[in-house]
């Protein structure tokens, strides 16, 4: 006769005599042994052990509290003190405006932020991250509640944790003037680089400055764009603007986006007389020749970041040059909001709440 029970788990959840943290380094060790056993990639099992590796420093912190006391509110204030960690860093490198850390700040040392601690205000520049680290702790705490003998379900508190969406954007965009000095700026860049950028390249020159054109230009996406190829651009029948393929877009969709030849044949010009065939990325790093690997979109928005700053333009972030680039053709151009969602590959709901902003800051 078949035994119609459910196989008993053989863990105790907890141990006593060690510590949480300890005790929660003993359940790890059981999770990866048991992703290994399932065959996950190394990648996977990386992305893992790198997401709790935030997680443990509030468990250190909160020694006291067990971890059969683990809920959606320990979770939601570890996320909340791990975005501040993060502002803290990105302050120091100066990818983020102090303030902004202030109101994170600010808003910590309320007694609730909703529900569990879940509506606390969650930044763009760290919405992935977050996301990444709940995720992991979710799948981790899972494996716990599946494998312990205590039968402790941490999953039952799974909807109270906060869910990673943008509460209250802080959105820097850039001015239709911005816009413009920057476009300005870059179409000399191959120039005047060696005054900012001494030990940089005219070959990287040429690179970032045609890909900040792009993003000005059209509000492409910051992956999109590195990964447009030569051959992926080509001109209109009446001379006067570059019609650029976006094979790369968001959810595999493609579509095509228009740009002014005025500023982007120069450095068009220069790709084709020094990329090795029109197939090769406009982006592509260059390592003893042109290895056709698109650069990172971090370093690209990097870039950007140094290039605001010498324009002492206090904004940061590819994004401020979409959402300034939204704004610009809807309030400055007048197009209509569903030409422009089609432009930059976004649907008119999302360009209203997330991107659009009042013409009348952009004059």
């Amino acid at each position: 006769m078949y035994d119609l029970l459910d196989d008993i788990a053989i863990f105790d959840l907890q141990d006593p005599a060690l510590t949480p943290f300890k005790n929660l380094l003993l359940w790890e060790d059981r999770w990866i042994e048991s992703v290994k056993m399932n065959k996950r990639g190394t990648n996977t099992i990386k992305s893992y052990e790198s997401g709790l590796r935030s997680f443990y420093p509030f468990v250190k912190r909160h020694r006291k509290i067990p971890i059969d006391k683990i809920g959606a509110k320990y979770i939601n204030r570890y996320l909340i003190d791990y975005q501040i960690s993060l502002a803290v860093e990105a302050v120091a490198s100066k990818n983020l405006k102090k303030g902004y850390l202030d109101e994170l700040i600010k808003e910590s040392k309320k007694k609730s932020i909703g529900s569990n601690d879940a509506n606390f205000t969650v930044l763009e520049e760290f919405e992935n991250t977050l996301s990444h680290r709940v995720t992991v702790v979710k799948i981790f705490l899972k494996f716990i509640t599946e494998n312990n003998k205590d039968q402790h379900d941490y999953t039952a508190v799974f909807n109270k944790i906060t869910k990673i969406k943008i509460a209250d954007k802080f959105t820097d965009y850039l001015t239709m003037d911005e816009l413009h000095q920057v476009v300005e700026y870059m179409s000399v860049w191959p120039q005047i680089y060696k005054d900012h950028k001494s030990k940089s390249s005219l070959r990287y020159a040429y690179r970032d400055a045609s890909l900040m054109i792009i993003y000005a230009l059209t509000g492409g996406r910051s992956n999109e764009v590195v990964h447009i190829k030569l051959k992926e651009i080509s001109e209109s029948k009446d001379k006067q603007h570059y019609f650029i393929r976006i094979n790369k877009g968001k959810g595999g969709k493609k579509r095509v986006v228009s740009i002014p030849q005025t500023y982007l044949k120069p450095f068009l010009e220069y790709f084709r007389a020094e990329l090795p065939s029109d197939d090769y990325y406009i982006s592509s790093t260059y390592k003893k020749g042109y290895t056709n690997i698109p650069m990172n979109p971090n370093t690209i928005r990097t870039f950007s970041n140094d290039i605001l700053r010498i324009l002492d333009i206090n904004k940061t972030g590819l994004h401020a040059f979409r959402r300034g680039y939204v704004t610009k053709r809807i309030g400055g151009d007048e197009v209509d909001i569903s030409l422009v969602a089609k432009e930059v590959g976004n649907t008119v709901a999302i360009l209203e709440k997330h991107y659009l902003k009042h013409s009348a800051d952009i004059l």
